[in-house]
Formats: C-alpha cells, structure tokens, sequence
C-alpha cells in the first residue's frame, strides 16, 4: 500500500525531473536497430523520427512526450509498437512480462478501457471481478467515480482496498450506479486470475462441454492451466470451446497439442491403487475469436482452423502478428517495437487476420446475453448429435 501511495503521487504530480531529451534519443536508437522493416522502409522511418524529433525533445511531461511518440507510431502503421507510461493499464501488463525493478502492480476493477471522444469505455471485462460481478460489459463507459472524473489509473491509485461509488453510462445509454472494491494485481496476475475463473462446464441440450476463456498465451502458466482443465475437469464433457477473444498474445507453441491427440486414459496400477491420466482430447471443439484477438492467438487460431480441427464462430481476428520484445525507458515508460515479421504458412497475416467459419455480427444482445458463446454452443450441439455432418458455410 505504501509502494502504491508514492506511485499515485508520482503519477498525479504535474511534472518530473525527467530528461526527455535523452528519453527521445534512447528511443529512436532503439527503433534504428530493431525495427523489423529499417531496411524496407528505411527512408520512411528517418523521415518519421526526423519529424516527430522536435515535439518529444521539447516535452515538458510525460503526456506531452508520449503523445508525440504515439502520434509518430500511428504513422508507422504497424501492430505491436507503442508507448506506454505508468498512467496507461498496458504499462503495468507489458511491465509485467518484462520484469526487473521497475515493475509495479496496477490497480483495478477487473476492466480495460480505451478512450474515445473523452469517455473511458470498457473494452474487457475480466472473469471473477468486480466489474464482471457488477454486470458491466463492452461498450459500457464510466463517468466518475466517488463524484469526481474518472481515469483507468490516476482515479484508483488512491482508492487500492477501497470501496468506491462508480457512475456507468451504458451501452444503451442509460446512467446507473455501481459499488466495486478497487484492487491492486501484478499486471499479468489478474489475466491469469481471470483465465482460471473463466473454466466452466456448460450445460446445453442435455450436454457439457468444456469452456474456458484464454486471455493471454505470454507465460507457461496459462498453458499448464488450459492443459490441466482439458485434462482434468473437462476430459469427460461432450465438446469443449477455447474462447480466444480480446486479452494479449504471446507464443503459440503447444497450446494446441491437446486437441491433436487422441482422447485416451492411461492407466497406471500399483497393486490395488493406482493413477489414471488422460491423453488428449478429440471431441468437437469450436473457438471464439473477435477482432480483439490478436498476436500467437491469431496463430493459434489458423492452425486450428488450416487443420479442419476446430470451427471458429465470432469475428475476424485484429491481424496484428508481428513479433514483439518490448523494454523499459526508464522506470515511467515502456517501448514496444515489432521486431519479427511473422509468416504463417505462407501467409502474413498482419493487416489480415483470421476469418471465421460462422460469423456473429453482434457479440451482446440488449439483455446482455453472449452471442458468441450462445452460436458455440448451437453449433457444438449439432456436431455432437450428429459429427460430421454439420454442413457450415464460411463466412465472408
């Protein structure tokens, strides 16, 4: 509590000692050298650092310098390259995966936010969390909290293990009044507490299938969590839906090896005791993918669907797949810069993404109700009355 009090007045103080000057030189020689297309567009990209120069070294604040960095990253027009400063949620996710000292927890209630004409509306809303607890969704926006402007960052930063009143204006444009408990997790901690909390065994047409909403791919521990849930709770369930909407990417290596075995138990026997384990898992499998889905999950959801083992429902994925190693700039900030352009196959997907099979134009009906996850279920009923024989017609 006390590390979060001194950030929250750092981050709410009007300025800093910082020298932005040598902050703009360690970033564009870091874009010099690592910047994936510096050959193939290397004229374009001198000409961008050569144009937003000026503007960063003349900032005064970290808002005054980032902007101007973001500005110029729009122009790039690649996925995976931002920068991010500790008023931003990204910073303390990104912050996370990297590491070291300057790491930080982030406060929160379960919800991320982008800006948009001056409203912070929600873009996900987490599993298990205050906000998914108060039935908040995307689309919904918050106005203030406890009376006053509300902002991702600086508005929670003091209110860490409080309860505080929020005002939501939502998606239909009604106003309503909420309470949720402010709470303070390491920036991948609450994807993976999210993760966790979303596995359920469904109930549909006298079925159960395994569902389970994968948030990010950027560490072993939601690998281990989606292979132990497959095995373990869900081995025995009728289908199974990977949910790979919104949330951040990583790498794809063997998030998939379940799904490609074949759905055995192994026996082990010693005297009269003994362990069973299950190996793999071959029913009906659909995902969920929107245009929030992006990086290794747009991997991850081409390979499922190249190979005829899976049937995507949802939206076409966000098409940004470049490889990505962001780092510090000094302890307010993060760099990202697309390092690796990724082929998958044969196929650049950035800029293009992944079709699904079944598409579902609106993700919520005005109750609230999950389309997506309810045309999952239909099309996982069908295939398991009858497998094989589910005619779908590929979307687009």
């Amino acid at each position: 509590m006390i590390l979060t009090t001194l950030l929250a007045s750092a981050i709410l103080a009007p300025q800093q000692k910082i020298d932005f000057a040598d902050a703009w030189t360690r970033t564009r020689r870091a874009i010099q050298t690592r910047y994936y297309a510096r050959e193939a567009r290397g004229d374009e990209m001198k000409a961008l650092l050569d144009k937003y120069e000026p503007l960063a070294k003349r900032a005064v604040t970290k808002a005054e310098f980032s902007s101007a960095v973001v500005q110029m990253i729009v122009e790039f027009g690649d996925s995976h390259f931002d920068f991010l400063t500790d008023a931003d949620q990204g910073f303390y996710a990104i912050g996370a995966l990297i590491g070291g000292d300057h790491e930080l927890d982030m406060p929160h209630v379960g919800a991320w936010f982008v800006e948009r004409d001056g409203r912070q509306v929600i873009s996900m809303v987490l599993e298990g969390s205050p906000a998914a607890n108060a039935g908040l969704l995307p689309g919904d926006s918050i106005e203030s909290v406890n009376g006053s402007p509300f902002h991702p960052i600086k508005s929670l930063m003091p209110l860490v293990d409080e309860e505080a009143e929020f005002e939501i204006i939502l998606r239909s444009g009604r106003r309503k009044t909420v309470t949720m408990n402010v709470l303070e997790d390491e920036g991948m901690g609450l994807f993976y507490d999210a993760t966790r909390a979303s596995k359920e065994i469904l109930e549909h047409d006298e079925k159960t299938f395994g569902y389970i909403h994968l948030w990010t791919m950027a560490e072993k521990r939601f690998k281990t969590t989606l292979h132990g849930f497959i095995n373990g709770r869900a081995r025995n369930t009728d289908g199974f839906i990977l949910d790979l909407r919104d949330g951040f990417g990583g790498r794809p290596e063997e998030y998939a090896d379940p799904f490609f075995r074949p759905g055995i138990n192994i026996e082990m026997r010693i005297g009269s005791g003994g362990l069973v384990t299950a190996f793999g898992y071959s029913k009906p499998l659909v995902v969920i993918i929107d245009k929030g889905s992006r990086s290794a999950k747009e991997v991850l959801a081409y390979i499922l669907k190249k190979s005829g083992r899976a049937t995507l429902v949802g939206e076409r994925t966000g098409g940004n797949v470049l490889g990505t190693s962001p780092f510090w700039i000094g302890d307010w900030a993060v760099l990202e810069i697309p390092m690796i352009d990724v082929i998958v196959d044969g196929i650049r997907l950035e800029g293009v993404g992944v079709e699904p099979h079944v598409a579902v134009i609106d993700e919520f009906d005005a109750d609230g109700n999950d389309l997506f996850l309810a045309r999952a279920l239909e099309i996982l009923s069908a295939q398991t009355e009858a497998p094989g024989l589910v005619e779908l017609r590929a979307a687009g």
